[in-house]
């Protein structure tokens, strides 16, 4: 602001002594200059151009610049799609299934019913998926999820199945094992024994690893994924891995087994074969994996023994052919 000199300053009162006081007007007022009484003060204070406020320098406003938002305040646009599809891939990539260890063993060996008859082939897969549920249900509760046993399916062929298939085997959603007797029976009856008997119980524990993938959420994520995939080959690349995936896990629990059951001589190499044998050359698209692909995985969780071996979501689109 503009001095206004030094305050207290003293001025010259009025006294007999008028004449002095006229001579400092005549003067002040010679050069521009009248007395004002300070408003608020006991001192007299100059001021040009005859008031206080036209000699108080009027200041120029600074622009003030607009706030910049801070980070936390900022909008950011989130895309819907892509947050859902992200939390669908943790699903299958970082499930807490990989995290749980070693399978233990359910100590149960190969079911001695041989299958003669559906009333046979019955008795094999409840007996089966008794020490699938003995062994996979503590692992399933220590990864955090609720476990519940499928239901058993067997039918004939000539019958509608519950999972509405007339394939050899299939999973419904709903949590159904289907099994179907004919191919069982005439692969026993026409066929090799063993070959028979290593089939089935590849393709129940294949089966029962859907029940898995069902019980923590892998098979719910991954339909997600299917219905935004766009290109033609995705949603078969997808269905790939889910179907590897279940034959790794029916590995993985021979593979703990394999002492009791037992998974070895004649019955190993034969097992070896069949899960070699089992793949998308035989098929009429290339949804399951090849015969390269389905017994590297099937290996890779039987040698194992460990559900970690199965994240076919993380590996190469390659490795999953």
């Amino acid at each position: 602001m503009y001095p206004l000199g030094p305050r207290g300053a003293r001025l010259p009162r009025v006294n007999a002594r008028a004449g002095l006081v006229t001579a400092v007007v005549v003067v002040l007022a010679a050069v521009g200059f009248v007395v004002v009484r300070q408003a608020g003060g006991s001192d007299d204070v100059p001021t040009a151009g005859g008031t206080l406020a036209a000699l108080t320098p009027t200041p120029t406003p600074t622009p003030t610049p607009p706030p910049t938002p801070s980070k936390a305040s900022a909008t950011r646009t989130v895309d819907p799609v892509a947050q859902l599809l992200a939390a669908k891939q943790r699903v299958v990539a970082q499930n807490p299934l990989y995290r749980v260890g070693r399978l233990p063993a359910s100590r149960c060996k190969e079911p001695s019913v041989r299958p003669t008859s559906v009333a046979n082939v019955r008795r094999y897969y409840t007996e089966y998926i008794r020490c699938l549920d003995k062994v996979w249900k503590p692992v399933i509760e220590k990864a955090g999820f609720t476990f519940l046993p499928p239901r058993l399916d067997v039918f004939t062929g000539k019958t509608r199945t519950l999972c509405d298939v007339q394939d050899s085997a299939a999973y419904c959603g709903s949590g159904t094992i289907s099994m179907n007797a004919t191919f069982d029976i005439d692969n026993y009856r026409k066929y090799n024994k063993l070959w028979a008997r290593t089939t089935m119980a590849h393709l129940v524990a294949h089966e029962y690893g859907h029940h898995i993938q069902h019980l923590i959420g892998i098979s719910d994520a991954s339909a997600t994924r299917t219905s935004y995939l766009k290109s033609v080959d995705a949603p078969l690349l997808e269905s790939r891995r889910i179907e590897l995936q279940a034959s790794c896990l029916s590995g993985v629990y021979l593979g703990a087994d394999r002492n009791y059951f037992p998974v070895a001589g004649s019955w190993r190499q034969r097992w070896l074969w069949t899960i070699s044998h089992r793949g998308d050359e035989w098929g009429t698209q290339r949804d399951h994996g090849s015969s390269k692909s389905h017994s590297r995985w099937t290996r890779r969780g039987f040698d194992t023994g460990t559900p970690a071996a199965c994240n076919t979501f993380t590996a190469s689109a390659a490795s999953v052919a």
